[in-house]
């Protein structure tokens, strides 16, 4: 199933970023997986764009060793997933429900070591963003390996549900070990829903560890 700018490939691309110089997916990109639930109030404000661009990190933000890199740098190759039935279904969705969220914002970063970190953020009334998670989330727990295949590549993804921190209202972890060309490589991504915000960081388990909560603390300010 042939997938471009797809909903699902962002984790995994930023793994293969670090082994063979993948780029990572566009703004309208976002996978995760472990969803709570939680009640979905309806007096949030619906950020725009611009909002949302303004509560992304920086890279003094992040400290030392990182730099936002230039957002032409970061457009995705197309690619496919192979031997997930369920994660092929919603790439090659039409309404792709992250692509329904026209307000969004994104910043990729180059990090010390040669590693990448992703922030992206979304903003929508809060059932539809919630919706929108579930699907996903759904998808991506519903395999615990699948083959990703660009061009040049294919890669055996490995996928682990890991708990996150109870921030929002609604949360969600996982963890994707990606092997190409006999190398292997972690990427761990962090999905949190507060109202009618939804922040998605990915990078290596210890930068979304270290700057997660200063991502949600920024991207939920009121």
């Amino acid at each position: 199933m042939r997938l471009r700018h797809s909903a699902i490939l962002t984790s995994t691309c930023l793994a293969l970023w670090a082994l063979t110089g993948c780029s990572a997916p566009p703004s309208d990109s976002t996978p995760a997986a472990a969803q709570e639930e939680a009640p979905i109030p309806v007096d949030h404000e619906v950020l725009s764009s611009k909002q949302l661009a303004e509560r992304l990190l920086t890279a003094d933000d992040l400290g030392p060793g990182y730099a936002a890199l230039p957002s032409a740098t970061t457009a995705a190759s197309e690619a496919s997933v192979e031997g997930c039935p369920q994660l092929e279904q919603v790439g090659s969705t039409v309404d792709s429900p992250y692509a329904m969220f026209p307000n969004q914002g994104k910043r990729v970063f180059a990090g010390p070591g040669g590693t990448q970190l992703t922030e992206e953020l979304y903003s929508a009334p809060p059932k539809d963003l919630s919706t929108g998670v579930g699907r996903i989330m759904t998808a991506m727990g519903a395999c615990p390996s699948y083959r990703l295949v660009t061009a040049s590549t294919v890669a055996e993804v490995r996928t682990q549900a890991v708990p996150v921190p109870r921030l929002g209202d609604e949360q969600g972890g996982q963890v994707l070990t990606v092997t190409a060309g006999g190398r292997r490589t972690v990427v761990q991504q962090t999905v949190i829903r507060d109202g009618a915000v939804l922040l998605v960081v990915s990078g290596s388990p210890t930068e979304v560890t270290v700057h997660g909560q200063a991502a949600v603390a920024k991207a939920t300010t009121r």
